[in-house]
């Protein structure tokens, strides 16, 4: 008989052993050639990054090595990967492949942040809700050469509608800040956020809607949303100029709000950028991806932006209630993050609803259902799916997707 110890080790061997065959069949399967990386490095060459260099990792995909001067080299690095092989082919950065100080120097910084909002924040459920507080923004049209988008303005307008209706959420009017096109700036945006971010209380509740294009997947995966005044060049600009994730945690940590929505009908798509030269990989598109290739919001995003590890993902719709009806007998309360599709999808508009086709269900669930936010979620995320997949193809996906700080997030956004 085989001694335990002996096969313990022989099944480790096998496996590791077979762990690194999987690897090596992606990494054979790659489109990443060593022309490729021969022209990533070069580039880095040309831009003066002297310590820092692109390799294949275990799945074939490019990734950063080396040393640099401070984040915005890796910035400059990671674009430029970007421009030769596109978003699917560079993996996203970890401290552990690079080395840059500045990196460093933020991580006390960020222990001591999260004592000071341990030590500062109220545990437990709040009470009933006392003040509502809304920042709706849409953004169609872009200065800098970005696609426009058709229907952005029209679901800002059909989220602010129902929210300042009094016969949907009735917020009064002056605690609703309402930003399109030309008004819905970076500026603008934080301007307002950090409005609500000064006078919300602990009973209130905060609800944040915007509709736009999103960045390319940046260093760490993260898609930023893209506003009006959104620089393109150089292609880097691109994350420094969008509302970032960085941003929009320092708005979710620091509001004192328990009841936060935060609504993102928003993505990356090829498509949004092919008229801006050198933006995009020589032929328009990402290697092994079509124009209508898109990345939404990741799980490990929402993760980041709610700073927590017991984060609630909503996999799969649950039982809805009837229209009218809320599943939940109270208030709901809780940090929440709607998305209109996951990680690796776009969201569409639709020519026939005239809307994001998230949007239309989302706010047509609103209206069912009294303004109950997980009811909506849950009514609308199958039939984004099958319209979807109606109107532009069988193959093609989309799936909104939840995440939560509390198992009981069916806040009501109607009085």
């Amino acid at each position: 008989m085989m001694k335990p110890r002996l096969s313990l080790l022989i099944s480790a061997f096998l496996l590791v052993f077979l762990l690194a065959g999987e690897c090596s069949l992606f990494a054979d399967n790659s489109p990443v050639t060593q022309g490729h990386l021969n022209s990533i490095n070069n580039s880095f060459k040309q831009n003066r990054i002297a310590n820092g260099f692109a390799e294949l990792d275990s799945y074939g995909r490019v990734q950063l090595k080396g040393g640099y001067e401070d984040d915005r080299q890796v910035d400059l690095a990671f674009s430029l990967a970007q421009t030769v092989v596109g978003v699917r082919w560079v993996s996203p950065v970890t401290p552990d492949n690079i080395r840059v100080k500045e990196w460093e120097k933020r991580i006390g910084s960020l222990f001591s942040r999260a004592r000071v909002l341990k030590e500062t924040g109220s545990e437990g459920a709040p009470g009933s809700v006392r003040n509502r507080y809304a920042l709706v923004v849409g953004v169609g049209q872009f200065k800098n050469g970005i696609q426009t988008l058709q229907y952005t303005v029209r679901d800002a307008s059909s989220f602010y509608s129902f929210i300042v209706n009094p016969q949907g959420a009735a917020f009064p009017r002056s605690n609703v800040y309402y930003l399109t096109d030309q008004t819905a700036t970076r500026d603008n945006i934080m301007k307002y956020l950090n409005t609500i971010k000064s006078v919300a209380g602990p009973d209130d509740l905060v609800v944040i809607y915007m509709s736009s294009h999103g960045t390319p997947p940046d260093k760490f995966g993260g898609v930023h949303i893209v506003t009006y005044d959104t620089e393109v060049k150089p292609r880097e600009r691109v994350w420094h100029t969008a509302v970032t994730e960085t941003m929009l945690k320092d708005f979710v940590e620091s509001l004192r709000a328990k009841r936060l929505v935060m609504i993102l009908d928003t993505c990356y798509s090829n498509g949004a950028y092919r008229s801006i030269p050198g933006f995009l990989p020589p032929g328009g598109k990402s290697l092994g991806a079509d124009e209508d290739e898109g990345y939404g919001i990741s799980k490990d995003q929402g993760k980041r932006l709610f700073g927590s590890k017991d984060i609630v993902l909503d996999e799969a719709p649950k039982k809805t209630a009837s229209a009218g009806k809320s599943i939940d007998s109270q208030d709901g309360y809780g940090k929440v993050l709607l998305s209109a599709s996951s990680a690796g999808e776009k969201s569409w508009e639709s020519d026939s609803l005239k809307n994001s086709v998230f949007t239309y269900y989302f706010v047509d669930g609103l209206k069912r259902y009294n303004g109950s936010v997980k009811d909506a979620f849950t009514y609308s995320k199958p039939l984004v799916s099958q319209r979807v997949k109606q109107e532009k193809g069988a193959e093609i996906s989309q799936t909104p997707q939840a995440m939560a700080t509390s198992d009981n997030w069916n806040m009501r956004i109607k009085k």
